[in-house]
């Protein structure tokens, strides 16, 4: 009985803190001071065709998303990229970490090992999300040397037949290495990834319902924020453009009129549906939820093939 009265006093002041916390964002007007996570795309060519993509989905139309995101280059100039977090001087504080991921794949990235060890030498927790497919003892024996701040590298699993190989991986090194189930199947002692429909075309992949999100607000622009391979920075996963980082100090970004506008938007629910689809985005998505509304299936074909 005690234990009950005390975790129920522990979610009561959660709700409050909760409460408090948009109390205080709705009268910000959009300003923050947050520490942030920076989620870096720092390529956009992949090896894999994957349906379930939203660049490569088999039934996506010419749309506001596909123009802006084709204007960008293929891979995130290194010198650009150093250059950036030399000029974010005190800022560089902020960050909470830096996830090296993109709308391809960064290991085909030649620089990324250098990045990790730039990232490094600025004591700037970050982390890698890859398909794996180019990472092997070689790139993992290099990124040991600097991987102080290296808080994982997560392998993204397609194929059910690699599933020992990586196991066999992360026994092998250092380097802290992690799994995201993409295969469409269940697999014991694995976490299951999940595909959400956040851009016209991939929606039958979804492994959740469409239009699963409840919340009327969204602090994520508070403190998520995504650079392209061009520099641009745009708030959690849009593609919102509120300034480039590579052409202007980033404090001038962080609070800019376009920065706060789309916060405000996002308080309210309201990101025009040309840069964002609230409703059903993978920010609101936790484990729990997310296992009661799992379709992966223990047999049968998975909904993840590539082309």
């Amino acid at each position: 009985m005690k234990n009950n009265i005390k975790w129920y006093r522990i979610a009561d002041n959660q709700m409050k803190y909760e409460k408090f916390k948009l109390f205080v964002y709705h009268l910000s007007n959009g300003y923050t001071i947050l520490p942030f996570q920076f989620t870096a795309n720092i390529s956009n060519i992949c090896n894999r065709k994957c349906k379930f993509c939203p660049n490569w989905g088999d039934e996506l139309q010419p749309s506001h998303y596909l123009t802006w995101m084709k204007k960008q280059p293929d891979l995130m100039d290194f010198n650009k990229f150093e250059d950036m977090l030399k000029r974010m001087g005190i800022l560089r504080k902020f960050i909470r970490q830096f996830s090296m991921t993109g709308r391809g794949d960064p290991g085909l990235h030649p620089d990324l090992l250098k990045m990790c060890e730039t990232l490094n030498n600025y004591k700037i927790p970050y982390s890698i999300t890859s398909n794996g497919d180019f990472f092997d003892d070689a790139f993992f024996h290099e990124l040991a040397k600097f991987d102080d701040y290296c808080k994982w590298v997560r392998v993204s699993l397609f194929n059910v037949e690699k599933a020992k190989y990586w196991l066999a991986m992360q026994e092998k090194h250092k380097v802290n290495i992690a799994f995201i189930n993409e295969t469409g199947y269940h697999l014991e002692g694995y976490e299951d990834g999940y595909v959400t429909a956040n851009n016209k075309g991939n929606e039958k992949y979804a492994t959740m319902p469409l239009n699963f999100v409840e919340e009327s607000y969204c602090r994520a622009p508070f403190s998520f924020y995504s650079i392209n391979t061009d520099g641009s920075i745009v708030p959690c996963i849009t593609c919102f453009e509120i300034g480039n980082a590579f052409e202007e100090p980033f404090w001038k970004i962080l609070n800019s009129k376009k920065a706060r506008w789309i916060r405000k938007q996002a308080l309210k629910m309201e990101v025009p549906k040309d840069y964002a689809d609230c409703r059903n985005c993978g920010y609101f998505m936790s484990l729990p939820k997310y296992r009661a509304m799992n379709k992966y299936k223990k047999i049968g074909k998975g909904n993840h093939e590539t082309v």
